[in-house]
């Protein structure tokens, strides 16, 4: 039988309020520059889940570079150590075939169609893992790593390119004095990238400039409102996520320290700063690469906010 399924209502409320302040605990480590900097680090492996398993996963595995349920790692080739345990990330619970049978049967109105739930279930991290022995193939899960110096990713100039064409800026390559690998102007929006360097690097930099030509051109209503300080919070934090999913290890020193800033502040500014820096690093990372599918089918579901959605929660 369905453990859910045989909660009592006072039982199904009490699980609701655990797993509210399971990710609210998952937000709260955000205040710390170094609870920060692990959720941007994490971003970068899992910049396709949402919003929301991203503090999971930084909170529970920040070392984690992918996540997999138990059978799932199997056919990946891999097998769980004894004594794991597991960690825990959103996944939604679609409506059954029967609810969906009696709701067609029922005249199909659209206000009454059965919703997705939302649970938290079990996945293990990458380094909770061994390979099978042969004659099982286990997939490649750790990504490229890519030196500045390289020349691997000129595939990604042009779209870099194209970006800043599409938020009204113009990006450059040219020889800059005084030693400064590229910058950002605000009066005339131009983006300029040295010349005289390796691509990779040439990259890495137009990811920088660009997050803050982003910064000031795609911001939305219901966007936290930024002073200096946060804006350069929101711009170094986009490109270190950004360049770091690339393959670069981008250094985290540069991350403005947010301690006071994050202190002083409500959790949902907080989160509503996260969720920005989350939606302008994947129009970057959109930009550089084609939309990947996540390996579990169910991610692409998760709720970005679970707060909105624990109403939903089995």
């Amino acid at each position: 039988m369905n453990k859910l399924a045989s909660l009592t209502e006072a039982e199904r409320a009490e699980k609701r309020a655990a797993d509210r302040e399971y990710a609210r605990q998952a937000v709260e480590a955000l205040r710390t520059s170094d609870g920060w900097r692990r959720w941007l680090a994490t971003r970068s492996s899992f910049h396709h889940y949402s919003l929301a398993n991203q503090f999971l996963i930084a909170m529970q595995r920040p070392n984690a570079v992918r996540v997999a349920g138990f059978k799932k790692w199997l056919a990946l080739g891999y097998c769980v150590q004894k004594g794991e345990k597991s960690i825990r990330i959103w996944a939604p619970v679609p409506p059954s075939a029967k609810k969906l049978a009696e709701w067609r049967a029922a005249g199909a109105k659209p206000e009454d169609q059965p919703r997705t739930y939302f649970r938290l279930t079990s996945v293990f991290a990458d380094d909770q893992v061994t390979e099978l022995p042969p004659p099982a193939e286990p997939a490649p899960i750790r990504p490229p790593i890519r030196q500045l110096d390289g020349y691997e990713l000129a595939e990604h100039l042009p779209a870099l390119t194209r970006l800043a064409a599409e938020i009204g800026s113009v990006l450059s390559f040219e020889p800059i004095p005084g030693g400064a690998l590229g910058f950002y102007e605000l009066a005339t929006r131009r983006v300029v990238i040295e010349t005289n360097m390796a691509v990779n690097a040439q990259v890495a930099t137009g990811c920088h400039e660009l997050a803050h030509a982003l910064v000031r051109a795609d911001r939305q209503d219901d966007d936290p409102k930024l002073d200096y300080a946060s804006e350069e919070l929101v711009a170094e934090s986009v490109a270190f996520t950004v360049i770091r999913s690339l393959g670069i290890d981008a250094d985290a020193s540069s991350i403005p320290y947010l301690a006071s800033w994050a202190e002083n502040c409500d959790l949902s500014v907080i989160e509503k700063t996260a969720a920005l820096i989350d939606r302008l690093a994947k129009r970057l990372q959109d930009a550089l690469e084609p939309i990947a599918v996540t390996d579990e089918a169910s991610e692409s579901a998760a709720p970005a906010h679970p707060e909105r959605t624990l109403a939903r929660v089995c």
